[in-house]
């Protein structure tokens, strides 16, 4: 069987779509292709074939990427594309019509939410027509994957085919070591946006009193703004703090830096609806690299952080809230520690990839 990727949003080498599902199906299929945004066709150290079409010029500009993307998916001819968004799914339909192939549906976001919020005063019937729009589509897959059981509730109304495939991490075969640092670490990774409480965590750290922490957020900044934002608060209320920004880095980098964390945030704010109702992939890979959990308190993170007893839940709208958890964690490191190894224990046992990666096999087994 031989497989394509389609995305019009993601990069070649997304966490969920190349290290997860990609190396997942290549363990067992031999020809995968991933048309992608970029500008040169290449090919992974892992054999995967790289086609790529220029990236869309700004977030309106979707006709032109999606014939680019039917034209080369055309030219391969094969038995199953695996779309990851409404519009590359709608290719997927068209090739499926054309070729007489076989498509998956993969929604791992809040789609007709997400994309609405681009419309302003129209917000709400945009969002009911998008969601008409993907309901449509979804009815023309051959199988659903998709993130939550929320979403499979959805789409279960319209198809049959619907399989769980949680975006849980990928857990190494040798057990994750940690560093012994002795000042309270802790840890943001991630895209830096105000949505996501970068600016929340940046209020707490000046209310909190003890003077040895250490702040690393890892990835980028969104906005020019935003940065400014951020770097005159530090400029004029946190000169006295250790705080490090790293930038983008790449994936594997990532690790050396949760090694030295003791806690790591995931302050996702309430106004985001999306964010009130999903399960944060940040949890998980905190919880795999034996990172404690300072998260917002919503229903599907108190969920998990309390049975796994990996963590304090905060306000998420609160500085004061976050700064208290900062000053718990940092006040009785071998207490954060154990949290640390009892969200690894949890992640072992329930919340890792193996257990998504025999669903995902299982769909394209029915495929076949």
């Amino acid at each position: 069987m031989k497989i394509c990727m389609l995305t019009s949003g993601h990069d070649v080498f997304d966490n969920r779509i190349y290290y997860k599902e990609i190396l997942s199906l290549k363990k067992k299929y031999k020809d995968i292709y991933i048309i992608a945004p970029g500008y040169k066709d290449f090919t992974t150290d892992d054999g995967i074939i790289v086609k790529c079409f220029p990236p869309r010029k700004s977030w309106r500009d979707r006709i032109r990427p999606m014939k680019d993307m039917f034209n080369i998916a055309k030219d391969l001819g094969v038995d199953v594309y695996h779309a990851h968004e409404p519009d590359s799914f709608q290719v997927a339909t068209k090739l499926k019509k054309a070729l007489g192939c076989k498509i998956i549906y993969d929604s791992h976001e809040y789609h007709p939410e997400s994309f609405s919020e681009h419309f302003g005063a129209i917000k709400a019937p945009m969002e009911k027509l998008i969601y008409l729009y993907e309901k449509s589509l979804g009815k023309k897959a051959d199988y659903i994957v998709t993130v939550n059981e929320l979403l499979v509730n959805k789409f279960k109304k319209y198809n049959s085919n619907v399989e769980l495939v949680p975006n849980y991490p990928v857990l190494k075969d040798e057990e994750f070591i940690k560093e012994e640092i002795n000042n309270p670490t802790f840890i943001y990774v991630g895209g830096l946006r105000e949505d996501r409480g970068i600016f929340k965590i940046l209020e707490a750290i000046k209310l909190v009193k003890k003077e040895d922490c250490k702040y690393i957020f890892v990835g980028p900044f969104e906005t020019k703004e935003f940065e400014s934002k951020c770097y005159k608060f530090i400029e004029d209320d946190l000169k006295d703090k250790d705080i490090v920004f790293t930038g983008k880095i790449p994936h594997m980098e990532v690790f050396d830096y949760l090694r030295k964390a003791h806690a790591g945030f995931v302050i996702l704010q309430p106004d985001n609806w999306r964010y009130v109702n999903a399960e944060p992939i940040k949890l998980f890979e905190y919880m795999s690299s034996k990172t404690a959990i300072i998260g917002s308190d919503f229903p599907m993170v108190r969920n998990i952080v309390e049975e796994a007893e990996s963590g304090l839940l905060v306000e998420a709208t609160s500085p004061e809230s976050i700064a208290e958890a900062i000053e718990k964690l940092s006040n009785d490191l071998e207490k954060t520690k154990l949290m640390g190894e009892k969200g690894y224990l949890k992640v072992k046992e329930l919340y890792n990839w193996s257990v998504c990666e025999k669903r995902l096999l299982n769909a394209y087994e029915k495929l076949s």
